[in-house]
C-alpha cells in the first residue's frame, strides 16, 4: 500500500490532476492505520521504525489534503 501511495504521489508530480493526490493521501491514511494496528495486535521486532514511518504518512496525507484545498469549488 506504501509503494502505491508514492507511485501516485510520483504520478500526480507529473500530471498534476489532483485525484491522483487524493488517492495518494487516502492510501497513505489506510497504509498508516494498518501500520498501527499491526502494532498492536502482532509487536514487531522495530516497532519505533513503525511508529515513525506511521507517522510521517499521517504528516504527509495531511498536507497532500490541504495542498488539494485550492482545486476545491464550493
Amino acid at each position: 500500500m506504501t509503494s502505491l501511495t508514492m507511485a501516485l504521489l510520483v504520478s500526480w508530480e507529473f500530471t498534476h490532476n489532483w485525484p491522483y493526490l487524493v488517492l495518494s493521501s487516502s492510501f497513505a491514511i489506510g497504509a498508516a492505520v494498518s501500520m498501527w494496528i499491526r502494532e498492536m495486535i502482532r509487536p514487531s521486532a522495530h516497532p519505533r521504525v513503525v511508529q515513525v514511518l506511521a507517522l510521517l504518512l499521517f504528516i504527509y496525507s495531511f498536507y497532500a489534503l490541504a495542498d488539494v484545498a485550492p482545486y476545491v469549488h464550493l
